[in-house]
Parts: C-alpha cells; sequence; structure tokens
C-alpha cells in the first residue's frame, strides 16, 4: 500500500490510452496496488496516481475505488476513446462529460429499457434522475479552462483534407458494458439519453466518485461512430485520437485544484 496521499488519480482502460499520458509524466515510480500497476510521478506540475483499468464498468469501478480508498484521492480524470452518438460529431472530435449514465442500468422489457439510477431497484415508473451531473461550478470552470482551446487535427492520411478541425463538446456520455457496432443501438442511445458519446467506464467512475464525495471529469476523444462500421474504425483511429484526450488533461487537471 502506497502511504503518500495523492491529490489526483487518473484513469486510463487501455494501454494506448495509458502512452498517451505518459510523455508528460515526470519522475515515475511504479508500485502495485492490489494487484495493478500505480504510476506516481508527476503529471503536468501535478502530483497523480495513473492506473489502466482495464475494459468495462466493473473493471474501472474497482480502479476508483482503489484510488479513491486506498490513496486517498480527492479527484479522478478519466482519459480515453469513446464511439460518436450525436450526428453532429465526427471522429476527431471530444466530448468532456457534464452527466453521466449507465445505459444498461434499469428495466428490460418488450418496449424497450426503462433506466433507473444504479443501486436504485429497478421497479415502479422511471425516475428522472438516473445520471450522474456535474456541480454547475465545476462545469463553469471546465468551460473557462477550455475556451478559446482548439484541437489538434488528425493527419490527413486517416481523415482526408476537407474535413472540420475537431470540435469539443461538453454533455452527455452513456456507459455500458458493451461495444456499440450497431445504427440501432446509436439511435436508441440519442434518443433516451441525449447521449453525444458511448463507451464502457466513465459512468461507473462517477458512480464511486459520489459514493467518495469527490469530483470525476470524464474525457473522451471519437475514435468511431457506434455504427455498423465501429469496429473497423476503433482499430484504425484509437492510437491516432487518444493523445487529444491527453492535451484536454493538461488544460483541466487546474480546474480540480
Amino acid at each position: 500500500m502506497l502511504k503518500e496521499r495523492i491529490p489526483l488519480g487518473i484513469i486510463c482502460a487501455m494501454p494506448e490510452e495509458i502512452a498517451a499520458l505518459l510523455g508528460d509524466m515526470s519522475a515515475i515510480k511504479r508500485q502495485e496496488l492490489a494487484g495493478r500497476e500505480v504510476l506516481t510521478g508527476q503529471l503536468f506540475g501535478r502530483p497523480v496516481a495513473m492506473i489502466e483499468s482495464g475494459i468495462g464498468k466493473v473493471a474501472a469501478a474497482m480502479t476508483a475505488t482503489l484510488l479513491l480508498d486506498g490513496l486517498k484521492c480527492r479527484a479522478i480524470v478519466m482519459s480515453g476513446v469513446a464511439g460518436g452518438i450525436d450526428p453532429a460529431l465526427a471522429i476527431g472530435d471530444l466530448v468532456v462529460a457534464q452527466r453521466l449514465v449507465q445505459h444498461d442500468y434499469g428495466r428490460l422489457q418488450a418496449d424497450g429499457v426503462t433506466p433507473f439510477r444504479p443501486g436504485v431497484p429497478p421497479f415502479g415508473p422511471g425516475r428522472a434522475d438516473f445520471g450522474y451531473e456535474l456541480p454547475d461550478d465545476l462545469v463553469a470552470r471546465i468551460h473557462a479552462a477550455l475556451d478559446g482551446f482548439k484541437l489538434p487535427s488528425l493527419p490527413a492520411d486517416l481523415v482526408g483534407k476537407d474535413v472540420r478541425p475537431p470540435m469539443i463538446k461538453i454533455g452527455t456520455i452513456v456507459s455500458g458494458d458493451q461495444f456499440i457496432n450497431d445504427e440501432g443501438a446509436r439511435a436508441r442511445l440519442q434518443s433516451v439519453f441525449g447521449a453525444h458519446a458511448v463507451e464502457m467506464e466513465g459512468a461507473a467512475v462517477a458512480q464511486v466518485a459520489e459514493a467518495f464525495g469527490v469530483p470525476a471529469i470524464v474525457i473522451r476523444s471519437l475514435s468511431d461512430l457506434a455504427g455498423a462500421d465501429s469496429h473497423l474504425d476503433f482499430g484504425k483511429f484509437v492510437a491516432a485520437v487518444a493523445p487529444t484526450a491527453a492535451k484536454v488533461v493538461e488544460r483541466l487537471v487546474s480546474v480540480l485544484d
């Protein structure tokens, strides 16, 4: 067990996402916590502990608990990639979660899924408070930190020369234990949740962070568009877009001071 208190915990689900941040980290020490490798050191001038969680809500929740209970981190940042849901967004764009929802928690019936807040029995009428919202003051600080910030464009050999510059959206990210590879599922996630992006970990981290009374910011670059070709796009773009999320981490860690 590490003895020192680490102010900021960083979670990435995959090695490509860890690699995107590792080049900006200094004074790195590698230690073990509950069978997980913990990288401690300085990231953008701040002491951090960074862990690769693995994919899925359970893996992410366990990792968040290790950071918050084992290291007493006062805030969590999750950085990585996601699938785009909002048709206005494109591969290379980035979504910062103002709202996080576990889209696969609720009651499944013939006419679809009624969402519920995780941990609440999924019976009776659905309720509107099934998501995890950042506090208004933190959202305002995120907007201020990103005001005027321009994302780097993806290489032309990946996206062509005539694509618009990548954009940042502060909005809703939904999480579930499936990789979305279907146009119908993509349309449902936008219709039911107003989702801008979908991934497999962030809302579980938000659930744990809420229990510990600490903020969690989830930052996701879009590696695919969660449709029929998402399995092809993901493999092509994951390594290219992960560094975009890392650049936004640099802008946002200060809002957690």
